[in-house]
């Protein structure tokens, strides 16, 4: 439709131009962001050629995580210096997005990682092996807390991993006592761990110290698990070597890869010293 000086777009051509649907233009108008210049007796809504730039302002705010409702407030009030307190303002949350996908992204790949591992390893055959120092944060599990405590120390634990910066893998861990150890108490853990990437400072790290580890690839259910540290315990003692700190188990293929928790895969490390030095 053309007027005298001025050329009008229907609300499908303007749709068009713009790269949307119609019904988009219809929630604008309704929320008093990008209302038609001109409406017609017979309801019909016509938009001018200057119009493509308000819309194209409020897709490139919208595309910077700014909020309709944002938006608007910017349109009642526009001008140079609103402008720049919008865009340094979604300028931090981006930074902060960039740095929640980095972080993700390093968790998947550390996951990636493990689980490609885990579909290549000889399973229930112990070995040694030299592991460097790693990081792990902690939460203690006495034994005697119900199926709901435990659950709920679980989610403070996750909490209070984020709350660290999320560097932590996503699968998770147990360390089990030189003690219980060697009293043969294989079934409960002693903690709960989540691996870190680097060492940081907080009052739940716990540090694997370097060195020598009796290791086995444990497959099955949890609760099979006793049987593959008997038998790591065995190998121990069979090679003149005794336990010298606490066990750690670090799932490699848990619930989030297999639905069967009989192919669970568990990497059980226990560190040794020889009992000649």
């Amino acid at each position: 439709m053309s007027g005298k000086n001025k050329q009008y777009f229907t609300t499908n051509e303007f749709a068009e131009i713009c790269g949307v649907t119609k019904h988009t233009l219809f929630h604008y108008d309704e929320i008093g962001i990008l209302k038609p210049e001109l409406v017609k007796p017979n309801g019909y809504r016509y938009y001018s050629i200057k119009q493509f730039y308000l819309y194209d302002m409020i897709f490139i705010l919208k595309q910077a995580g700014t909020s309709l409702s944002e938006i608007k407030d910017y349109i009642m009030d526009h001008n140079p210096h609103h402008f720049l307190a919008i865009l340094k303002q979604k300028e931090q949350q981006l930074e902060a997005e960039i740095k929640k996908t980095s972080i993700m992204r390093s968790k998947v790949m550390a996951t990636i990682d493990k689980t490609e591992e885990a579909l290549s390893s000889v399973y229930g055959v112990p070995y040694f092996e030299e592991c460097e120092e790693e990081y792990f944060i902690v939460v203690k599990i006495s034994g005697y807390e119900s199926d709901k405590e435990e659950l709920q120390k679980l989610g403070e634990h996750f909490d209070y991993c984020d709350e660290q910066g999320g560097d932590c893998e996503l699968l998770m861990g147990a360390i089990i006592s030189r003690e219980d150890l060697i009293a043969g108490q294989y079934d409960k853990p002693n903690y709960y761990s989540n691996k870190m990437r680097c060492k940081i400072d907080c009052d739940r790290l716990r540090i694997k110290t370097e060195g020598k580890y009796a290791v086995i690839i444990h497959k099955g259910a949890y609760s099979e698990l006793p049987k593959s540290y008997q038998q790591l315990m065995d190998f121990i003692g069979k090679n003149d070597m005794a336990v010298n700190g606490d066990a750690y188990e670090n799932d490699m293929l848990s619930y989030l890869a297999a639905v069967d928790s009989n192919e669970f895969v568990i990497k059980i490390s226990i560190p040794v010293i020889s009992l000649h030095q």
